[in-house]
């Protein structure tokens, strides 16, 4: 086994950070939404896309929260929970806002909603160890099950296809982490 790179703690925020961005990019949660077939019609509706991005970073945010929980220091954790505002703002400014990162608007009531609806629903499930779970959720959270246009069999092919994308994250993110060893400070 290779020996784990050193980090300081602010480093290891640093790096869970950018395991977020990297995997919250608006373009490629997009191919995502394509690459798991969900039906045109349940995307290009107003609110939609917006609303599978946020689901999708809800995820990727407690992934990188869970795999946080396994490799680092719990002071390492709390920082990068403190920085989910900072996250959610960046995020926006990547998808057309014209203000600087920090200047985009995340109140705190959109903060609270997405630690107290997506984010929750999402940790218990990766901490654990049920993300085999995961893509039943976010298809339930987003209407997909309730949603007469989807056939029950796209419904578990699209889930099927999520279950593949979410697994390969959760090991990238994982091992990524598990590459290091984060310092308390």
């Amino acid at each position: 086994m290779a020996d784990k790179k050193h980090l300081t703690a602010a480093q290891g925020m640093d790096a869970a950070c950018i395991l977020f961005e990297l995997n919250s990019k608006r373009e490629h949660i997009v191919n995502l939404a394509f690459g798991a077939e969900i039906p045109e019609a349940c995307l290009t509706e107003p609110g939609a896309l917006p609303d599978f991005c946020a689901e999708w970073r809800a995820f990727v945010h407690a992934t990188v929260t869970a795999g946080l929980m396994q490799h680092a220091p719990n002071t390492v954790l709390v920082g990068y929970l403190r920085r989910t505002g900072e996250l959610l703002a960046a995020t926006a400014k990547a998808e057309g806002a014209s203000l600087p990162a920090q200047a985009v608007p995340v109140t705190e009531d959109s903060l609270n909603a997405f630690v107290d609806g997506p984010f929750a629903a999402y940790m218990p499930l990766l901490a654990q160890e049920k993300q085999h779970q995961c893509p039943v959720l976010f298809c339930r959270r987003l209407g997909y099950d309730e949603d007469s246009r989807i056939a029950p069999e796209t419904l578990k092919k699209i889930q099927a296809r999520l279950a593949a994308v979410m697994a390969l994250v959760i090991t990238a993110i994982w091992d990524k982490l598990d590459q290091y060893e984060i310092a308390a400070d």
